[in-house]
């Protein structure tokens, strides 16, 4: 059995994680440990601690302060565990369990009370686990058998999970396709080497539901038309809300004598322009016989598509 166990001490000076295995069987032996590391916590953040600690804050503030730090320790509790499998070199679905002591900020042994922060509920969702919040709980071997189980298979290791869509007149909103890709996003155990690619229907409504919150890259594809443009200007605007980590703009189906206006254009809107994908025809052709792009052989799209992520 191996389980991951995460504290933060009184000193709030970081996190410290350790990966430890226990022999099969029930009767009691030594555990062995097999991996550990340290997280320090910045200056700013172990001053917070202290200070809620102390009871230095304004009764108004405190509260919020309180909630504000079981989040964010959750998520250095959370990256501490991710790490520790990762240097280990064990996958997040190898590990049995996560036991979190979480950040102690109130000890008071004559009320017989005492109280830790570092939402565990967070950690859970954060590192794929399942079970009912607490200091302990179990991690979901089976997250990731979605893709194994849905996906269609276009080559080998690259799996598409068309995730629907409105098929019928009343059918509803788009509410629970939004759920399910925003529960992926969030759940889903990577091991090292793979990569989530979403590819979300065009406009709005993934960003209103918050389906991409906390993407590590977001590809905004914009064609070369005002309308198209004032979306991306207002994807930009949701998507720094919502803790993306880097935004890049591609400007498709550019025919070459409208280059120059479409940049002119998007710096008057504030969109910049990472990269111009020309109009192709042999890819307008393939849209309208319903037939693929993966084996269509460009050397010069190709590399232009590389050079902008190989830049991220």
């Amino acid at each position: 059995m191996r389980v991951i166990g995460l504290m933060s001490g009184t000193s709030a000076d970081g996190v410290d994680a350790a990966l430890v295995e226990w022999p099969d069987g029930e009767a009691p032996k030594p555990f062995e440990l097999v991996a550990f590391r340290q997280d320090p916590f910045p200056e700013s953040l172990q001053a917070r601690i202290h200070e809620l600690a102390a009871g230095r804050l304004a009764p108004g503030k405190a509260l919020s302060e309180l909630a504000a730090l079981d989040v964010l320790l959750a998520e250095r509790f959370a990256e501490s565990a991710i790490a520790l499998a990762a240097s280990a070199g064990i996958a997040l679905t190898e590990i049995d369990a996560i036991a979190s002591h979480g950040q102690t900020v109130a000890h008071h042994p004559e009320l017989r009370a005492t109280l830790q922060i570092g939402d565990p509920s967070l950690i859970a969702e954060r590192t794929g686990s399942t079970g009912d919040p607490g200091g302990m709980f179990l991690l979901n071997p089976r997250v990731s058998d979605i893709a194994e189980k849905f996906a269609i298979k276009r080559r080998e290791n690259v799996f598409l999970l068309p995730v629907g869509t409105i098929e019928m007149a009343g059918e509803g909103c788009f509410c629970p396709q939004a759920a399910f890709v925003k529960a992926l996003v969030r759940r889903l155990v990577l091991d090292e080497g793979e990569t989530l690619l979403l590819d979300l229907e065009a406009g709005l409504e993934s960003f209103g539901r918050a389906a991409v919150e906390g993407l590590d890259l977001l590809l905004i594809v914009v064609e070369p038309g005002m309308r198209s443009l004032d979306t991306a200007r207002r994807i930009l605007a949701m998507a720094s809300s919502l803790g993306v980590r880097a935004i890049r703009v591609v400007a498709n189906k550019v025919r070459p004598e409208n280059l120059q206006t479409l940049r002119s254009r998007m710096r008057e809107n504030g969109v910049p322009l990472d990269l111009a994908l020309p109009y192709r025809e042999e890819f307008a052709r393939r849209d309208l016989d319903g037939a693929g792009v993966f084996d269509v052989a460009d050397p010069v799209f190709e590399e232009d598509v590389l050079r902008m992520l190989q830049a991220v």
